[in-house]
């Protein structure tokens, strides 16, 4: 797949609609692979004729002495080896993947929050304006004009309140404006960020279902080398492995900060819209 560099994959804070078309369609097409996975192959039990071998393995294995004890008291076969290899290999390969796969995000997840400040501040300042002229005009409200001596306190505080009201119209539709914008920014951030969450807890739990599948393997595999090995009398019933899973935590530390932000962002998003909804 293609990798996109960051630095042109942005201009004019905007990424462009022909990078942006092209990142769409891979993440689709990598999003349904990444559920297949889910679903097929590795991810289910171990098959009746996959069984079959392993057992042909183990009984090979056993007769042959292995799998050996080693230095540490573990016990290890080429077998049991090449299945935990393949496990870690296959975590950094789906890991960097979705990296790669994710890359423009990050960095449109980072614009995105960088113009949600710049809304607010906007929004508060637009605010501020409105709040000095409204108090500008109240402060007019019982003030007479020439030619108005006439008039009642009750037709002076209509017209002070019609001018008013006129005078702040342009204002308040900015600061409407500017909420609406900024509504835009939050939705499109926070379903972006779901979206990124969402990748990463997929591979994870795909993850952990070919470690699985591989424990089941070498479960099977054990039982049939504990009936042949010549030394299974000082084996232990179980395999005791150390099935590593780096992967996830190499490849997302170069977002770690970024995703720690983003979900400071969403959280307070989220706490704002309850809020609203409440009063």
């Amino acid at each position: 797949m293609k990798k996109f560099n960051t630095k042109h994959a942005i201009k004019n804070n905007f990424v462009s609609t022909e990078e942006r078309e092209g990142v769409l369609i891979n993440r689709v097409k990598l999003s349904k692979q990444r559920h297949k996975k889910l679903d097929k192959g590795k991810g289910k039990k171990v098959g009746f004729i996959e069984s079959i071998v392993l057992k042909i393995t183990g009984y090979c294995d056993g007769r042959k002495g292995l799998p050996r004890q080693t230095d540490d008291n573990a016990w290890y076969s080429p077998f049991m080896s090449r299945d935990v290899n393949s496990y870690e290999e296959f975590c950094s390969h789906i890991w960097g993947s979705l990296q790669i796969e994710n890359e423009v995000a990050y960095a449109r997840l980072e614009e995105l929050m960088d113009k949600i400040l710049q809304e607010r501040g906007l929004i508060n300042t637009a605010k501020s304006k409105l709040e000095i002229a409204y108090n500008f005009e109240k402060e007019l409200e019982l003030s007479r004009k020439k030619g108005e001596d006439k008039l009642t306190d009750a037709q002076i505080y209509a017209r002070r309140k019609a001018e008013k009201d006129k005078k702040l119209v342009a204002l308040k539709k900015n600061v409407a404006r500017l909420e609406q914008e900024l509504k835009e920014v939050e939705d499109t951030f926070s379903e972006l960020h779901s979206k990124l969450v969402e990748d990463d807890n997929t591979t994870r739990l795909i993850c952990y279902r070919v470690k699985n599948h591989i424990l089941m393997r070498i479960d099977i595999y054990w039982n049939s080398v504990l009936r042949h090995h010549p030394d299974n009398a000082c084996m232990p019933v179980l395999p005791i492995l150390e099935i590593k899973d780096d992967a996830e935590e190499v490849y997302l530390r170069q977002h770690k900060e970024l995703m720690k932000r983003a979900t400071t962002f969403h959280d307070l998003i989220q706490d704002e819209a309850t809020k609203k909804e409440v009063a």
